[in-house]
């Protein structure tokens, strides 16, 4: 073989082998995943809660990874993602210690329609949740299995930026503070932040921001009982 065509070869298996990008193969189990957890958190909300919170975050989650797909959009190495999301993650562990110690839990089922959550079932969830969205956040960036991307892409549109629009907008419509409020705050920086990270284009982030905001907080407070609370 001609040393051009040597050369050639070996470009084209490192290109190869350097593709971040989401590929069709990946289009189905992302989607599927997408599905479950929609699935999920529509079983397992007392009242709407659940539904108007998570089942969002689920349709911009998915619309992303379907962007993402279309775009050929490359996943960032890990080692220019991963320590960003290990530290906004950090700050979910503040913001769930936060939402446990002033009952959000109760005043979050309630406003929507619910019974409380159980602090066994509040707890439990939450932190599987998190054990979930770091393995997957690994799985994606270190292995081919790029569509378990989903479940990271879901704490950055409603774990970050959701929880900024949602307790911001709760304490707004209440004229109070919400569980939850004070640490939320923080994602108003970090959420677009790790989308930016994500993505890598500036004028994508802020329409996602805007666009998921534009949605959210209709819902938020149309489905809202504020006697309740």
């Amino acid at each position: 073989m001609p040393s051009q065509s040597v050369d050639q070869f070996e470009s084209h298996i490192a290109a190869t082998s350097e593709d971040r990008a989401i590929s069709k193969r990946d289009l189905l189990p992302g989607t599927l995943i997408a599905l479950t957890m929609a699935v999920g958190f529509w079983l397992a909300s007392h009242g709407s809660s659940l539904k108007v919170t998570f089942i969002p975050g689920v349709a911009a989650t998915w619309l992303l990874f379907a962007w993402c797909y279309r775009s050929r959009l490359q996943l960032p190495p890990v080692n220019k993602f991963l320590p960003a999301f290990c530290c906004v993650l950090a700050v979910q562990f503040i913001h769930f210690t936060e939402e446990f110690i002033t009952g959000f839990r109760t005043h979050f089922a309630e406003l929507y329609g619910g019974a409380p959550y159980s602090n066994d079932a509040f707890v439990a969830v939450n932190l599987c949740a998190y054990a979930v969205m770091i393995v997957a956040c690994v799985v994606a960036l270190t292995t081919r299995l790029r569509f378990a991307i989903v479940p990271a892409i879901f704490f950055i549109f409603y774990g970050a930026i959701g929880n900024a629009i949602a307790h911001t907008w709760w304490s707004i419509m209440l004229g109070a503070y919400f569980p939850g409020l004070i640490s939320a705050q923080l994602y108003w920086i970090a959420g677009p932040y790790l989308l930016y990270k994500l993505v890598g284009d500036r004028r994508v982030t802020a329409i996602a921001v805007l666009g998921f905001a534009v949605v959210l907080v209709p819902l938020l407070a149309l489905m809202a009982d504020t006697s309740a609370v």
